[in-house]
């Protein structure tokens, strides 16, 4: 038995440097060299969204957009401008019926360059999602708590 010991750990050692040098070049761990442009107006084109006190919404019931206005490398900060049907219940705070607003946001480009993620401030929402292609994002926006929201949201470049 012993005179096998030294080739397996010769056989693993050869294995570990092999996957090591495999993990290396699949993940090399660099940032994209370019981030999508994402500057501008992007407009919800298709919506669909869930409201606390079970209220249904779609793009029907009033337009959305967002827009960015600054962006550094992968960091964004933008507006999101939302709209919904009046009279459709009281606001994710639970204090009064608001059926229009706009959210300041910040945000960033994930390390794939695809992936993107706006967190509302001082609010406390959340939308993440993808780049589709150089002109189509998807985004699902998200508050939760005893006023919880959930919406998805396909948005284009006009």
């Amino acid at each position: 038995m012993g005179q096998w010991k030294l080739p397996v750990q010769a056989a693993i050692a050869a294995l570990m440097m092999g996957c090591a040098t495999f993990v290396a070049f699949a993940i090399d761990g660099k940032p994209p060299q370019h981030y999508p442009e994402l500057v501008g107006q992007w407009v919800v084109i298709k919506k669909d969204a869930v409201y606390w006190h079970r209220d249904i919404q779609s793009q029907e019931n009033g337009p959305s957009h967002l827009r960015i206005d600054e962006q550094t490398g992968p960091v964004l900060e933008g507006v999101f401008f939302w709209q919904v049907s009046p009279g459709s219940g009281r606001d994710h705070d639970g204090r009064s019926e608001v059926s229009k607003s706009k959210e300041p946001v910040i945000g960033m480009i994930g390390w794939d360059g695809a992936s993107i993620t706006l967190v509302e401030h001082p609010d406390t929402g959340t939308m993440q999602g993808r780049m589709i292609n150089s002109d189509t994002m998807e985004l699902v926006h998200y508050e939760a708590g005893p006023y919880a929201t959930i919406s998805r949201y396909l948005l284009v470049r006009p």
